[in-house]
């Protein structure tokens, strides 16, 4: 099993073995979870730079609860409305692999 930020990186560089070891892994549910507090900590502070603590409190929030509204739309699309026959997958899976993929989107803190 990797560390929290052999995933980050390896997500920051798109390896899928990184992915897959996440989507398998019901153990890395904490991390994807640590991976969008992350982002949604970077989004508040990114907006609400020189605004005020409360516009980062209430930015964070935001990115948080869209990263969530985000991972129930994949999952229900995925898998209840256009599925293939070979699609298995649960709401955990479909989250922990699009929170791993936060990380790619964040690199400045996922340096290799």
């Amino acid at each position: 099993m990797s560390s929290f930020m052999d995933r980050v990186v390896g997500a920051a560089k798109l390896d899928v073995r990184t992915y897959e070891e996440v989507e398998a892994d019901p153990n890395a549910l904490g991390q994807a979870v640590g991976v969008i507090l992350l982002a949604s900590i970077a989004a508040g502070i990114g907006s609400g730079l020189g605004v005020g603590l409360l516009r980062l409190i209430i930015d964070g929030g935001a990115a948080l609860i869209g990263w969530m509204i985000w991972a129930f739309l994949t999952y229900f699309i995925g898998t209840k409305l256009l599925p293939q026959p070979q699609t298995k997958s649960d709401f955990a899976e479909m989250f922990r692999t699009i929170c791993c993929r936060c990380s790619g989107c964040c690199p400045s803190w996922a340096a290799s």
